[in-house]
């Protein structure tokens, strides 16, 4: 008869050995009081939408892969910062948010807000 510890210790290391260790990705994310207060500058506001069945920019529906340059098209030639609202319209899954807001955070001089 097998003791009872050797049978814990295999059921852990099957478990151990099964098991995946990735290190997921941080989405920072903060109140709309939360960051350093700065002196108020004119922002270019981009409207961005995203609902189960696809995304508009400023009221203009646009296929997921061109988001970004959509956005950057938005923006326009101006220089200064951008302001990004994101709002999420319902049964919208939580990957296809994460991926979303990657891809917005990733345009140079834009600020996104997450709307409720």
């Amino acid at each position: 008869m097998t003791p009872l510890i050797d049978i814990i210790f295999l059921l852990l290391l099957f478990f151990m050995l099964t098991s995946t260790f990735t290190k997921f990705a941080d989405v920072p994310l903060m109140t709309a009081g939360s960051g350093t207060a700065s002196a108020p500058q004119p922002r270019k506001q981009i409207f961005l939408r995203l609902m189960a069945d696809g995304v508009s920019v400023n009221g203009n529906p646009i296929d997921f892969a061109d988001i970004t340059p959509s956005i950057s098209r938005a923006m326009g030639g101006t220089s200064g910062p951008a302001s990004i609202l994101f709002s999420l319209g319902p049964k919208v899954s939580s990957q296809l948010f994460v991926d979303t807001l990657t891809r917005a955070r990733a345009i140079p001089r834009a600020e996104v807000t997450v709307l409720q």
